[in-house]
């Protein structure tokens, strides 16, 4: 037999007992072949069918099948002579399951980090380019206006989303004010391009208005917030950049935020006085990294929890590691027909996580397993796929997709945990902080510049000018900037000039003086290319 993908999937990974299931043979051929073959369950031979395999053709064949009367796990397998072609696993309920309370959320967290520099040109435009730039095509466009297409097809499919404050920031100024590039490129506010991201954000903020999806704030700049206060003292920093990632989330959303997301899930037991108090109810950490380390009451992990602080208290969601990184990474599909039994796999998945009940919460980058998988545009046609069987089983009343806006009183939290470890998704902080040499160094610049700007304001108070410097630090310490594999010294150190700039002004404007006294950024970032 020639080179050849053959799959058997169903048309639901979930069924009721004695329900009929839909059974459709997918392929994609190299070459024309026919093939005999046999449809086995536990009982044996159930049918046989002689199958052309065509070029470019993925169902070749379908049948129907009553599935059996007695809930279980069963599988279906798809033989060839001696040789097992594919098998696929469902199962079956009955009336002992229906009662008990199961949700799915899915939790995409959307994040550009600012792309602008001190002077509002633009050096990096990924903000925009995944909402226009065919990168999914013939599927559709960038991943941010793909997922609003999907919400806006599957009305009944729910999930949160964190629309981070800077991706919202750089939409709202691109279709309002519109973008200067670095080069000086202009793209107007009547751009084709801020068309779309208009397009995109009004289909975001339809599935809000509905109730389909919950919106989560952050920090402003998406910095490892853990890192920050655990190890560098900054909780103020933090705070103003939760506090103005509300602020953005609310006016350009229409909404009042409930959740935060914890960027890089960088999170601290300080961190939770900080939420509570800014009114923030909710957030997500990892299974793996956080909650097999914490203490407290415990369970297992498709509960929420009550995290208390110092005099705050905050509700986690942990979400399924495992599920998580098999959306996140296992995404290499070479074909219609090999995404489609993928997606019909983590459905099935899916289904048997919240077997027992409780919330299943996979949390994951909205954008990045997208647009870095070896075929994007096949990772959208998966997207969609995994959709419809969410959909489809939620028809079968077998579980509810939903957000955790609804989910935190529909499933409340009943036990507390006493201390979650200081950790981020990947179990440490290595990957803004040692994988690269120079990484230490540079925090400690940014510990440096964070100190002067305390200095300033223990003597002059807050003011313009160490706002100003505080929203330059803000920028610097970005952790996209300091992620190893996309490194970016000089664009912190843009930013680290620019909180030494202003607060020096500041001295020179309280001192009366009628010529400046701070460096020029050209000499700002000599000094700091040359480590003077």
């Amino acid at each position: 037999m020639a080179s050849q993908d053959i799959y058997i999937v169903l048309d639901s990974p979930v069924y009721s007992t004695g329900e009929l299931a839909e059974v459709y043979i997918v392929s994609h051929a190299s070459v024309e072949e026919e093939l005999e073959v046999e449809f086995r369950d536990y009982k044996g031979i159930f049918s046989k069918a002689s199958i052309k395999l065509e070029p470019g053709v993925n169902v070749v064949y379908t049948l129907e099948y009553q599935t059996p009367r007695i809930p279980g796990r069963y599988e279906i397998k798809l033989v060839s002579g001696s040789r097992l072609l594919d098998s696929v696993k469902y199962i079956v309920y009955g009336d002992t399951l229906e009662s008990i309370d199961r949700y799915v959320v899915l939790t995409w967290h959307h994040h550009q980090a600012p792309g602008y520099l001190p002077n509002g040109r633009y050096r990096y435009t990924w903000a925009f380019k995944h909402v226009v730039d065919e990168e999914l095509a013939p599927y559709g466009r960038g991943p941010y206006h793909y997922h609003a297409v999907i919400l806006e097809k599957y009305r009944d499919y729910k999930c949160t989303y964190n629309l981070s404050p800077s991706l919202l920031a750089q939409w709202h100024q691109l279709i309002t004010r519109g973008v200067q590039l670095e080069n000086g490129e202009w793209i107007p506010s009547n751009s084709k391009t801020a068309e779309l991201v208009l397009e995109t954000l009004e289909l975001y903020r339809k599935s809000v208005e509905r109730g389909q999806i919950d919106v989560l704030t952050s920090i402003y700049a998406h910095t490892i917030g853990g890192f920050l206060v655990d190890y560098l003292g900054m909780n103020d920093i933090v705070r103003d950049e939760v506090a103005f990632g509300i602020e953005v989330t609310r006016s350009i959303i229409g909404v009042e935020p409930r959740g935060i997301w914890t960027p890089e899930m960088a999170f601290s037991m300080k961190m939770i006085d900080i939420y509570s108090e800014l009114g923030l109810e909710y957030t997500v950490l990892d299974e793996k990294c956080h909650f097999t380390g914490s203490q407290g009451d415990k369970s297992g992990h498709l509960e929420p929890y009550i995290a208390r602080g110092g005099h705050g208290e905050i509700i986690v969601f942990f979400r399924d590691t495992d599920l998580s990184n098999h959306l996140s990474f296992k995404n290499n599909f070479k074909n219609e027909a090999q995404a489609w039994r993928a997606a019909y796999e983590l459905a099935y998945l899916i289904a048997e996580k919240t077997r027992m009940g409780g919330v299943l919460t996979i949390a994951l980058d909205g954008e990045n397993w997208m647009i870095f998988a070896k075929n994007s545009p096949l990772t959208a046609f998966y997207y969609d796929k995994l959709v419809e069987y969410l959909v489809k089983i939620q028809s079968k009343k077998y579980f509810e997709t939903s957000n955790h806006r609804e989910v935190v009183n529909k499933y409340p939290a009943r036990r507390t945990l006493t201390h979650i470890p200081t950790t981020t998704w990947l179990c440490g902080f290595t990957k803004w902080n040692g994988e690269v040499n120079r990484q230490p160094y540079y925090w400690e610049k940014a510990r440096k510049a964070y100190q002067e700007l305390r200095n300033y304001e223990e003597k002059h108070g807050r003011d313009e000018y160490s706002q100003r410097a505080r929203w330059a630090l803000w920028h610097a310490l970005d952790s996209d900037y300091w992620w190893a594999e996309f490194w970016d010294p000089a664009y912190i150190d843009t930013w680290l000039c620019e909180v030494q700039r202003h607060l020096l002004e500041g001295e020179r404007v309280k001192k009366n003086l009628s010529k400046p006294t701070q460096l020029t950024i050209e000499e700002c970032l000599e000094q700091a290319i040359t480590g003077e």
